[in-house]
């Protein structure tokens, strides 16, 4: 009997210990699936609601000739990095005719020096399919954004890749096919390929340049004035950096002093300032006047420009703005156009401009 008692309580002990391997089998394999299941749903996106974002890129990137910070899906922000995965995905998607959800890829890491050549032509579908290829092949195998890739209109800078990408998927039909070639013109020294910024107007500092006389206070720019300081102080409160001083002056001159056409100087900077309406030499007064207070170097520009925006637009005409010094580099500044940025000119043509001189004053 104890024999027999003894193998009865071994058999029964092995039937629990199995049918408890069991049970939390099936509850670690349910685990499993419903964590997938969850990862799937936080880690996909529509193709559509991708294209839909690619109108709004862009139209941004089309307006502005700079990338944003971030791209927005259905609320969510994802890096201009991970956006181009996604847009590469879809066109692979779309020439395969597949119509699931496409997985996002995280934390894919900036190109580390972005270059490329001037592009300008045509690509067809199937150029855009292997060019899609190629960048799903290089993040998958790096984990970061290409710095170009080789196309058949030369080497496309990664900045240009991503507007290349959004107006192809832009210009999806209504039925979702992807059109059978882009136009494209985009050169490696636009704003798009360089953070935003007008570099045919920037300037290199020369190191044995004084800056004494970029920063005096004159009678055009009254710059030591008690209302051009008090006012300098309010405008760059919170500011710490020359950047951020100067892009909040240049705001600020932009969006407050209206355009008045006229020849030459009739008011100055504090006038200007005051009754919030100049010419293009005034308004540089006003910004010289303002910059300066605020310790930042100024120097004028002159020069013949073609108008394409604002009330000059269609005219080409003698014109004055401004440059500042930040970071060794003089920054273009022209403030008689809301849609200038500190460092961008977007209301005349700079390719085409004729330059007439620089000057610490006029």
């Amino acid at each position: 009997m104890n024999k027999k008692s003894n193998l009865f309580s071994i058999c029964l002990i092995l039937s629990v210990i199995f049918l408890s391997s069991l049970v939390l089998a099936n509850i670690s394999y349910a685990t499993v699936l419903n964590a997938s299941d969850t990862s799937s749903q936080l880690n996909s996106l529509s193709q559509n609601s991708i294209i839909k974002s690619s109108k709004s890129l862009y139209k941004y990137i089309d307006k502005n000739e700079k990338l944003p910070e971030t791209v927005k899906i259905s609320k969510k922000k994802y890096s201009t990095e991970e956006f181009l995965y996604l847009m590469s995905k879809t066109v692979i998607s779309k020439k395969n005719s597949l119509k699931g959800d496409i997985l996002v890829k995280s934390n894919i890491k900036k190109a580390k020096k972005p270059s490329g050549s001037n592009i300008n032509g045509s690509i067809n579908f199937k150029n855009m399919c292997r060019y899609s290829e190629t960048i799903i092949k290089h993040i998958d195998k790096t984990n970061r954004a290409p710095n170009n890739i080789k196309t058949k209109l030369g080497k496309m800078q990664y900045e240009t890749i991503i507007f290349t990408f959004s107006k192809f998927l832009s210009e999806t039909s209504n039925k979702g096919s992807l059109n059978n070639k882009i136009t494209i013109s985009v050169s490696k020294k636009s704003p798009i390929n360089n953070k935003g910024y007008t570099i045919e107007l920037f300037n290199k500092y020369i190191m044995n340049d004084s800056l004494k006389k970029y920063l005096i206070s004159t009678k055009n720019a009254p710059s030591n004035k008690k209302f051009i300081k008090a006012l300098a102080r309010q405008i760059t409160k919170g500011h710490t950096t020359t950047f951020s001083k100067a892009e909040a002056i240049f705001d600020w001159v932009k969006n407050n002093i209206k355009y008045s056409r006229y020849s030459n100087t009739k008011h100055g900077g504090e006038k200007t300032i005051r009754q919030k309406k100049g010419n293009c030499v005034d308004n540089s007064h006003a910004l010289t006047s303002l910059l300066r207070a605020s310790k930042v170097p100024v120097r004028y520009v002159n020069g013949r420009c073609e108008f394409t925006k604002g009330d000059l637009a269609r005219v080409t005409v003698a014109h004055v703005w401004v440059q500042v010094l930040v970071n060794d580099k003089w920054m273009v500044a022209d403030g008689i156009y809301k849609g200038n940025r500190l460092g961008y000119v977007t209301n005349w043509k700079p390719e085409t401009y004729k330059h007439f001189g620089i000057y610490p004053s006029i």
